[in-house]
């Protein structure tokens, strides 16, 4: 009887395990432990004065969305240095369809000399077809960011800025209010010196 409990709960851990993996090719399992709205990358490694494009992702989608809100924080974390320049967001790939409208609000902050300053944008994603938003699921090209890093001095070699998610929000046709706060809120961007 032992070996017979034994062998269940062995049965039963494999099954929920198996179940928390997600599969990105047919000979790797990784739990996933990402979620909510996130910029593809946590860190990456830019060069001063250049324009760059990042993506931002929709991860486990629990219900259909039909709108959505969040704000983006360009400069804003506390280690940051002011030199990002926020240019604009677009819809990606996924957002392909014509009847998803998105606007965005610019709260610039100070300038500062090298005209990058201490940004807040708010982003308002709905679609006009009634119930016609994006089921559950992964979305990996929901949105593409676009910036530019100003010039640094030679004593400014390896700095670090960032762009944040907050108050992320989503709603379905009903008004039924979806998670998808980040698990990742902060795309770190670490720049060098041309």
């Amino acid at each position: 009887m032992l070996k017979i409990n034994l062998i269940a709960i062995v049965y039963i851990l494999i099954i929920h395990v198996s179940s928390v993996a997600q599969s990105n090719n047919s000979s790797k399992l990784e739990i996933s432990t990402n979620y909510g709205l996130m910029f593809e990358k946590e860190i990456e490694y830019r060069i001063a004065d250049s324009s760059y494009t990042d993506v931002i992702q929709l991860l486990n989608l629990c219900d259909k969305a039909q709108a959505m809100q969040f704000r983006i924080l360009i400069n804003k974390a506390t280690d940051d240095s002011t030199i990002l320049i926020f240019k604009d967001i677009q819809k990606g790939s996924d957002l392909s369809d014509p009847s998803w409208l998105l606007d965005f609000n610019v709260m610039k902050g100070p300038v500062t000399q090298n005209g990058a300053s201490q940004d807040e944008i708010y982003i308002v994603l709905y679609n006009l077809n009634q119930n016609g938003g994006l089921l559950p699921g992964d979305y990996n090209n929901l949105f593409k960011v676009n910036y530019r890093l100003t010039e640094l001095t030679d004593s400014q070699n390896k700095i670090k800025s960032s762009i944040k998610i907050s108050h992320a929000e989503a709603s379905t046709f009903q008004g039924d209010a979806i998670d998808i706060k980040p698990s990742r809120d902060e795309f770190k961007i670490l720049v060098k010196a041309k």
